[in-house]
């Protein structure tokens, strides 16, 4: 799974050239990303961040953004609010179908207090919206928000949940003990098959980042582009034993061994412009081996030749090696 990284920015920041110094708003969603870092380091001038539809555990490394006013969280796997106090300029926050229980609803609302720009939040979709009264727990505790999960905060509803809010509290630690000795008794208890966990949207997004890695793949076998396995060179002998006669680039060659009876003079014509270092001469008593761009050229000699083996190299022209 990867994470946020710098590299991953600079290619998702095509719209601005990959230059990230200047970096004002990048999309980020739909990448498998498991955890927020580099942003922080690299886009301190960020102002619309869209993680959505990711794996994220956890707030984090966004504190020191201090231009960003609008973030998506939205379906991830965020169980807490936090890590935002710093984020002086945000005015917009999307945590559309998240893990927030009522368990961490309290501490969660509490870490927004700092953000006193905040207007628009959502929280919709998390287990915690399931309570009657998160609504207007939230509503009293935040004064700075005017729009909650889409819904305009007129006056006369602040005004009742201020008034709400002894009650609220009360019901809201019921909730949250209730929950946390409901975690206790299910510890160590199976899962059912199907349910919305994070260890389900982790294991989905798993198999969903597999996919889109071998769907790439495939594409780069299908221009060339795919990195092939080194070519096995082969050997100078056989299965059987026998010395290697091949001329796997088929290359024209030439081997004379009657002009002058004392030599044996063998030509193999190459490219013009080949690199000296693509090219691999060995000449021994009872054949002759050339190796071309790992394609080998291999001869048997028609008789032994001893001392005076000479082997020319000649990549001027391309009628002789």
């Amino acid at each position: 799974m990867p994470r946020l990284t710098e590299e991953l920015i600079r290619k998702r920041a095509e719209h601005n050239e990959g230059v990230l110094s200047d970096l004002e708003e990048i999309a980020l969603h739909q990448q498998e990303i498991e955890g927020i870092e580099s942003l922080e380091a690299c886009c301190r001038h960020i102002k619309i961040l869209l993680l959505q539809n990711n794996i994220i555990p956890k707030m984090e490394g966004l504190n020191k953004l201090k231009e960003l006013e609008y973030l998506n969280l939205a379906l991830n796997n965020v169980s807490k609010i936090e890590g935002i106090d710093g984020c002086e300029s945000l005015k917009k926050l999307d945590l559309t179908v998240n893990f927030i229980t009522a368990e961490d609803l309290e501490e969660s609302v509490y870490n927004l207090k700092a953000n006193m720009m905040l207007e628009d939040l959502y929280l919709t979709g998390n287990p915690c919206a399931d309570w009657s009264g998160c609504r207007a727990y939230v509503v009293a505790h935040l004064p700075q928000l005017k729009q909650l999960d889409a819904k305009l905060i007129v006056p006369r509803e602040r005004i009742k949940a201020r008034q709400q809010l002894p009650r609220l509290q009360k019901e809201l630690e019921d909730l949250a003990q209730e929950a946390r000795l409901k975690r206790l008794r299910e510890l160590g208890q199976p899962v059912d098959e199907g349910a919305y966990t994070k260890e389900s949207r982790n294991e989905m997004y798993l198999e969903l980042a597999e996919q889109k890695a071998e769907k790439e793949r495939n594409e780069r076998r299908r221009m060339g582009a795919e990195p092939k396995e080194p070519r096995v060179v082969p050997g100078v002998h056989n299965a059987r034993g026998e010395i290697r006669q091949c001329n796997e680039g088929k290359y024209n060659f030439d081997l004379d061994d009657w002009t002058h009876p004392d030599k044996i003079v063998f030509e193999l014509a190459v490219p013009k412009y080949l690199d000296t270092s693509a090219l691999d001469v060995d000449v021994n008593p009872s054949y002759v081996r050339v190796v071309v761009k790992d394609k080998v050229t291999q001869l048997k000699l028609s008789a032994e030749v001893g001392g005076g083996i000479r082997s020319f190299r000649d990549l001027e022209n391309n009628e002789h090696p």
